[in-house]
Order: C-alpha cells, then structure tokens, then sequence
C-alpha cells in the first residue's frame, strides 16, 4: 500500500486513534485499528473528504481541550472509562462551547464504520478482516448456491484482490 501524507498532526493522529479504538474497539475480535479505518481516514481526508479536514482538526482539538478540562490530560492518554465520558458527552452534544459537537461525533463514528467495512482498494478493511466479522463474502461473481435464509460460507472476494488478500 502506498505511503500516506499526514494531513493530521501526530497530536491529532492519536487522538482520532484513540476515538477509533473506543467506537469499534477490539475485543475477541479486531477493532477499527486493526482493520485500518485509521488508514482509511487519512487516505479520504487528503482525498473525498478533503472538505471536511478543516471540521476534523477542530473536532480533535475539542476533545483534547474536553479531556483536559474534565480529566487533566490528553484524550489518548485517558483511562478507557474517561474517553468513553468524553465521547459520550459528544455523541449526546453536551459539550460546552461547542455546538457541533454531537455532528462531530457521529461523522467520525460514521467514518470509522465506513473504514472497518468498506471495500479494501480504499484503505481499510485490512485482509477483510470486517466484511469476515459479518460473514460478508463481497462482491462474488456468483454463487453456487441459493444462499436464502443460510450463512454465506465464502470467502470475502474485494473488487480489486490482486495482493490475493482474499486468499
């Protein structure tokens, strides 16, 4: 995979890390890092969702400033049950002065679910790894079967599986 430009500060890198652990984290399974929705972030800020830089800095900047006020420190470097206070407090839109941030929060939840399933060639989903956790075998030429009503047992096939990720 090609090498990203930071469109982030290392700062602000880690800080939408963290976030993306906290919405999709790992458990017995991967989370949103490990299947690269970080990655994927990057890559759609300096591309598609250029427009929304702007709007991402300042997000991240809120919710350091957020933890700093509430629990003296950076949001990356918080107990999980203090970012979990945080985020909660932006997904519910009660973060004082600022009023975007429930919009934040829900367009960066919104990205972080679209990194973990989208197709591969954008940058997330590494080795399939969400499209695995839901049984989704992408986008198949065909099946052998009706799969009416019975678990899809194939392979996730990505559009463009020439690294034979897929394999």
């Amino acid at each position: 995979m090609k090498e990203i430009k930071n469109c982030l500060t290392v700062h602000e890198e880690r800080t939408l890390t963290a976030i993306a652990e906290r919405i999709f984290p790992a458990s017995d399974t991967p989370g949103a890092v490990e299947a690269g929705a970080v990655q994927y972030i990057l890559i759609a800020l300096r591309g598609a969702y250029a427009s929304q830089l702007p709007f991402y800095r300042s997000g991240l900047r809120a919710v350091n400033r957020r933890a700093r006020e509430r629990f003296g420190g950076r949001f990356a470097a918080l107990s999980d049950t203090d970012q979990n206070t945080i985020l909660s407090e932006f997904e519910a839109g009660s973060v004082p002065n600022w009023k975007k941030a429930a919009e934040f929060f829900e367009t960066l939840r919104y990205h972080v679910l679209e990194g973990v399933f989208c197709e591969p060639q954008y940058g997330g989903n590494k080795g399939m790894l969400g499209w695995r956790l839901v049984d989704f075998p992408g986008q198949q030429f065909g099946y052998a079967e009706a799969y009416i009503n019975k678990r899809v047992d194939l392979e996730p096939l990505a559009v463009d599986d020439s690294e034979g990720e897929g394999k």
